[in-house]
């Protein structure tokens, strides 16, 4: 699909990061031109793995994941496609997958695997900043951890 080149203002990140704190999004840290969002795992604040780029090029950015020790008998391929077909409905609204791969989850204190993510990354390109808060917020609503239906 051929889609026509779309200008981009620039976004100073700043701005961005206030404008998503003004709509009640959490940061977790700003990296470069990059703002990863948080959310809050009973007291904790983690990062969601969702960002929001300003600066020249801004776009939105979602990691979505399934996790082996849910369904440690499903084959790698199989565990990616799910997690597909669960961003379909960010797919339907103009994220792209950009990267899409198994990363080993180690322990701090001896490196040994605990678990293994596997993790489909999509972005969208964003025009504003008004878009770019809008896309944050449709993403960050989007249930990004997807537990494997081992019933069907």
């Amino acid at each position: 699909m051929n889609k026509a080149p779309q200008s981009h203002a620039t976004i100073d990140v700043k701005e961005l990061k206030q404008a998503l704190i003004s709509v009640g999004l959490e940061v977790f840290r700003v990296r470069g031109n990059e703002v990863h969002l948080a959310e809050r795992q009973n007291l904790h604040l983690m990062e969601a793995r969702v960002q929001v780029a300003g600066g020249v090029e801004p776009s939105v950015t979602v990691v979505v994941h399934a996790q082996r020790a849910d369904a440690p008998k499903l084959a790698p391929n199989t565990m990616l496609d799910m997690v597909r077909r669960h961003a379909v409905v960010l797919s339907k609204c103009g994220y792209e997958e950009i990267d899409a791969k198994p990363r080993e989850i180690c322990s701090v204190n001896d490196g040994a695997v605990l678990d293994v993510w596997y993790e489909v990354t999509l972005r969208r390109a964003v025009a504003t900043l008004e878009e770019a808060v809008s896309e944050a917020q449709r993403v960050f609503a989007v249930e990004r951890y997807v537990i494997p239906d081992l019933q069907g």
